[in-house]
């Protein structure tokens, strides 16, 4: 079986903030399936370089890229890695919903399926 396993591509600390969140409300989990990158101090050329090193290294699972918005150095790294492969997408706008969907829906979903769900359910917790 294919593993699902999620990189948040943000700037500065808010993907690490993020996870930190997440391990209050559903516990402790495996930083195997999910991972953060910091922008901070990286130009576009690195931020590319590292996804490419973390998805060249498991080729057999299949990644989603969660960015913290559209159109920054985050977004255009991960666009320009998941254009290359079928088995990596992204998704932009990550909150904390979109994680809590990842960490309790991984399994049950197939890759561009369960990108999907996240981006429903991170959708979902838009209210106004």
């Amino acid at each position: 079986m294919i593993m699902n396993k999620m990189i948040i591509i943000s700037h500065g600390e808010l993907g690490k903030e993020l996870l930190n969140i997440a391990k209050k409300i559903v516990g402790n989990f495996s930083p195997e399936f999910i991972s953060t990158i910091s922008n901070k101090d990286l130009s576009l050329q690195d931020i590319i370089k590292m996804i490419e090193d973390i998805t060249k290294s498991d080729p057999d699972s299949f990644y989603i890229l969660a960015t913290d918005f559209p159109g920054g150095s985050c977004f255009i790294a991960s666009r320009k890695v998941s254009s290359s492969s079928d088995r990596i997408v992204t998704v932009s706008g990550i909150n904390i919903s979109m994680i809590l969907s990842f960490l309790t829906k991984r399994n049950n979903y197939s890759g561009k399926e369960l990108a999907e769900v996240i981006k429903t359910d991170g959708n979902r917790a838009i209210i106004s």
